[in-house]
């Protein structure tokens, strides 16, 4: 599959599908890729309130996404059910399922987030010491929970895809440590993660002093330290290239990892070793790295296009890394 295949859906089918199984209104696309998210909203009838939820439809022509959407669906039924800030799905009308499948959609109603959504260039997430630290408390439950999750239901693990498959295999081939090749053998450090969580995919509750975290499509099966390395690459971008050219004063990697840690190892219960930390973070750099340039050749012909526009600016940046860093092997 392309990066970017988009497989068009019928909104007026989705209407229909979304009032029979959960009785909720279609409203605008928020986002249209791989997946389609809608928003969707239904009024409740006593108090005449409007609530919002979160549609997600997949279409699956190949087949190949149910599965790991069934683990989707049973890991954030568990992770709620353990008071994890998250969002998770609500089973439909007709047979109580969560998962719905019409000829070739896979559609989903997820939970609308608690908290505030994050203006990602007001930098609030940045310099707000409280919001780093609970991000790395969010975190440390995740991982104990997905830990105790894979004991309690071992069979759900062969339904995560592995971190080398996800966006069309660009980590395919990508070099790792033979340290960090041990410890995927080790079920306490390897195991299912998030995968994405950055700001656009969580909304900060100050009530919880956590996020409310949604957007698992990269549900995956990796080390917990790479599930770390999301968060953290986007501050070390930040420090290394700025925003639109422009410098990033609050960026600062080590005092961030340092926030992140202090919420994550008392609640993991655990000291990370922060040397496979930084392998992870190069392993996440490397995703950008292959995957913008896959990007500006499959989008060459949509130069308009805003991910063609981003995605060319970071492989610039990183061509223009390598090369000054040859320039100073060379001296």
């Amino acid at each position: 599959m392309a990066l970017f295949e988009t497989i068009e859906v019928d909104n007026d089918i989705l209407k229909s599908i979304a009032h029979k199984y959960w009785g909720v209104e279609l409203g605008k696309c928020l986002k249209a890729s791989q997946n389609h998210t809608f928003l969707v909203s239904k009024t409740n009838e006593s108090s005449k309130e409007v609530e919002n939820f979160i549609l997600r439809v997949t279409p699956d022509p190949k087949r190949e996404r149910l599965e790991s959407t069934k683990l989707e669906v049973k890991l954030l039924d568990y992770l709620n059910e353990n008071k994890l800030p998250v969002c998770p799905t609500i089973p439909n009308i007709i047979d109580g399922e969560s998962i719905v499948v019409a000829d070739d959609l896979i559609l989903c109603l997820f939970k609308y987030a608690t908290g505030e959504s994050i203006n990602y260039v007001e930098w609030k997430w940045l310099e707000n010491k409280e919001m780093a630290i609970g991000l790395g408390r969010w975190f440390g439950e995740l991982h104990k929970l997905t830990r105790s999750f894979v004991k309690e239901y071992p069979e759900m693990l062969k339904k995560a895809r592995h971190w080398q498959t996800l966006h069309s295999g660009v980590l395919k081939g990508v070099p790792v440590n033979e340290l960090d090749v041990e410890s995927s053998k080790d079920p306490n450090k390897f195991t299912i993660i998030h995968g994405d969580v950055n700001p656009s995919n969580y909304h900060w509750d100050s009530s919880l002093g956590m996020p409310s975290m949604f957007d698992w499509d990269q549900l995956q099966e990796s080390w917990l330290l790479y599930d770390l390395s999301a968060p953290i690459w986007g501050v070390v971008s930040l420090e290394k290239f700025g925003m639109g050219g422009a410098k990033v004063p609050l960026a600062n990697s080590k005092q961030y990892i340092d926030l992140i840690l202090e919420g994550y190892e008392p609640t993991i219960g655990e000291k990370v070793d922060r040397d496979a930390l930084y392998r992870m973070i190069e392993i996440r750099r490397q995703l950008y790295v292959r995957f913008c340039k896959a990007a500006v050749i499959e989008l060459a012909d949509k130069p308009d296009n805003p991910m063609y526009l981003f995605c060319k600016t970071v492989t610039e940046n990183f061509e223009k890394e390598e090369r000054e860093q040859l320039q100073k092997e060379k001296k």
